[in-house]
């Protein structure tokens, strides 16, 4: 019996996502239908609904405005440290539950 509510439980669920989902690409279309959320005057495409409202936003986008002291090598072995730290840990996580 459990089995059957679980199994309506998560078709209610399954149709719940499918009619959020196509509300929320219903609501997408006509908010750009309708110019909705743009800086008035302004019209360079996508990039008006995020960087304009960002004061001083070029100062974001030039190469040479941030500055990095630590060497790029550094950054990707720190990446890929933390990747193996994550492994491992995954692991013993696996191990420890199974048990």
């Amino acid at each position: 019996m459990e089995n059957k509510k679980d199994g309506k439980l998560l078709k209610i669920v399954g149709i719940a996502g499918v009619v959020i989902f196509v509300a929320a690409i219903v609501v997408s279309v006509y908010m750009m239908s309708q110019n909705m959320g743009q800086v008035p005057g302004i019209d360079f495409g996508p990039g008006q609904y995020y960087y304009t409202d960002i004061p001083g936003w070029q100062k974001y986008f030039r190469v040479n405005s941030y500055e990095n002291h630590v060497p790029l090598a550094v950054l990707i072995g720190l990446f890929f440290a933390w990747g193996y730290l994550m492994y491992r840990l995954w692991c013993f996580l696996d191990r420890w539950l199974k048990d």
